[in-house]
Formats: structure tokens, C-alpha cells, sequence
């Protein structure tokens, strides 16, 4: 293809009147010169299953310095330079970190920027940035990453998905906030009898995390009390082993029927496997 611009061959010559055919055609060779210029290269996208490794685990990536909730207009400022928002440290990413704070705003700038919401992967658990949101009880956060597209039924190295995090989660606070987290990840095809560690059920976790009201909620929405865990127990034996009246009343008046009475929820149960 020619040079867009005039050779010294053009100088030495007479120039011959251009006609409006042939300058269309040299616009257009150009503006197809300029489109076809390499871009820069994007940062590698980690696949779904990818561990966070470092690349140089010395020296943390700039944008790590820049997480914090103090800290927003100096991520930002990193983002728009092209630091890589999957990037690596200490076998977490912006992504975990941001979640495990709590730092809501942090987690939609990182995913603006093209940070992939369930990977690469927690380099010690397994787990995505769903579960250290949910591990931490960052109620918040963990909406946050389920309305971008987060997966629940992405299990940790122990066996957890979203919905077993949720339920096993030392922060009971909100008991609310918990259901519709829990309302919100069924939607979006969490199984709600899933075995976890052990073979529990989320039932089964939030039987013994003393979680009634999520318990309950659970119970209207279709989870089956009577599965049992490999300890043969199922969520009534729990409750009894350990000694939860309110829990054990619960469960006792529910058990059986099926109803949407556990908790007071008139809907009828929609998230049944069965």
C-alpha cells in the first residue's frame, strides 16, 4: 500500500491535478492504515478455574496500594493507566480483597475495569471473592458481586459453594440481609440441597450456626429437612444435638407438612429439587 504522505519522487515532477475519485480512495487507504495499527495488548483474562499466583511475589502490583475505602480516587487512577485488575498478591486478588472489606464501590470499579468476578481463584482455599464477601459477612459486598454475574454454585477447596458460605458464616447479624442473599442466589440456580462438607445442606449449616430465621427461610423455599449428613443426622437432630429450642419448635411444626409456615413467608416453596 502507498504512503499516505508525498514521496520526493512528487517533488521532481509535475504535479497532475488529482481527481475526486482518486482522493477518496487515498483517504480511505489511510483511515484503513490508522484502524488496522496494533492496539495495546489487553491483560491475560484468568480462566475459571486458574489459582492466583504471583508473578513476583516481592513486590505487590502498584494496584494493591491503591485498595482501600479511603482509597477510591487512587484506584481509580491506576485503572485508567492499565493496571491489570486481576493481578496477583499474596495469592489474592483486588477482587477477594475488596470483597473480604466489605468495599462495595471498590469491587464495581475493579469489574468497570475488567476484573473477572469468580477468578483466577483464593491461592489457599479455592475460593472466589463470593466466598471470602459471605466468609467475612460482608452482606453488601456479596449483593454486589451476585448482580454482577457472580456464580453460586462455585465450591471451594472444602466443598462450599455461596450458599453453604452463606449459611455457615460466623456473622449472624441481619438476619434479613441473609435471606434475601440467600433469595437472591437461588434465583440465579443455586441448588438448595446441595451437599457440602460432610454432606450437609445449607439447611443443615444454618441448623447448626444457630441461623433460625435463615433456617426457616430455607425450609418455606423447599429445602428438605430430612436429608442427613454423614453423620446420619438431619437438620432436627442437629437443632436437638445442639439444644436450640427455638430451632427445634421450628422445625417440629414444619417437619412433614411442608408448608410455607416456617417463617411466616406466604409464598409457596419455589426452589424445591424435587
Amino acid at each position: 500500500m502507498g504512503n499516505c504522505k508525498d514521496s520526493p519522487e512528487t517533488h521532481t515532477r509535475p504535479r497532475r491535478p488529482i481527481g475526486c475519485g482518486t482522493r477518496l480512495a487515498l483517504l480511505a487507504a489511510c483511515l484503513l492504515a490508522a484502524a488496522l495499527a496494533p492496539a495495546a495488548p489487553l491483560p491475560d483474562q484468568p480462566s475459571a478455574r486458574q489459582r492466583c499466583a504471583d508473578a513476583d511475589a516481592a513486590k505487590a502490583p502498584r494496584i494493591f496500594a491503591a485498595l482501600g475505602k479511603d482509597r477510591h480516587a487512587a484506584l481509580k487512577k491506576v485503572l485508567a493507566a492499565g493496571d491489570n485488575p486481576n493481578a496477583c498478591h499474596g495469592g489474592r486478588t483486588p477482587m477477594i480483597i475488596s470483597a473480604a472489606a466489605g468495599d462495595a464501590d471498590a469491587l464495581h470499579m475493579l469489574h468497570q475495569a475488567g476484573a473477572v468476578v469468580d477468578a483466577p481463584l483464593d491461592a489457599q482455599q479455592g475460593g472466589t471473592a463470593l466466598h471470602a464477601a459471605l466468609a467475612a459477612g460482608q452482606w453488601r459486598a456479596a449483593a454486589a458481586l451476585l448482580e454482577r454475574g457472580a456464580d453460586t454454585r462455585l465450591r471451594d477447596d472444602y466443598g462450599n459453594t455461596g450458599l453453604h458460605q452463606l449459611a455457615n458464616s460466623a456473622h449472624g447479624v441481619d438476619p434479613g440481609a441473609q435471606a434475601a442473599l440467600a433469595d437472591s442466589m437461588l434465583k440465579l440456580g443455586a441448588a438448595i440441597d446441595a451437599p457440602g462438607p460432610q454432606a450437609s445442606t445449607a439447611l443443615m449449616l444454618a441448623v447448626e450456626a444457630g441461623k433460625r430465621e435463615l433456617a426457616a427461610f430455607l425450609v418455606d423455599q423447599g429445602a428438605d429437612p430430612f436429608l442427613r449428613n454423614a453423620r446420619g443426622e438431619n437438620a432436627l437432630a442437629i437443632a436437638r444435638r445442639r439444644a436450640l429450642p427455638a430451632m427445634i419448635e421450628m422445625l417440629e411444626r414444619c417437619t412433614g407438612q411442608r408448608a410455607p409456615r416456617c417463617a411466616g413467608n406466604p409464598t409457596a416453596a419455589r426452589y424445591s429439587a424435587k
